[in-house]
């Protein structure tokens, strides 16, 4: 049971820090300032990942919800993640 709650946390960091890594390109596509609290909140939050409880069905419920904020950002970032800006 310990491997599976770590797996779940292993999971909902890495969808955490996936958010965070894209910090640099929001700056340049001017996107920082409209997520400042956000990523501030996820910064914290991430902090407090080893200690949760997580079921399986809420990690899935995130990592698809990081999946359509990802998909929805790329457009406004235009192909800055790539590192060359459109």
């Amino acid at each position: 049971m310990e491997n599976s709650a770590n797996t779940l946390q292993l999971r909902l960091r890495n969808c955490i820090q996936t958010i965070l890594e894209l910090e640099p390109q929001m700056h340049d596509s001017g996107l920082e300032q409209v997520f400042a609290r956000e990523l501030d909140a996820l910064r914290a939050f991430l902090e407090q990942v080893d200690g949760m409880t997580l079921v399986e069905a809420d990690v899935c419920r995130l990592e698809t919800a990081t999946a359509v904020f990802l998909s929805e950002l790329r457009p406004s970032m235009g192909t800055v993640a790539r590192g060359v800006v459109q």
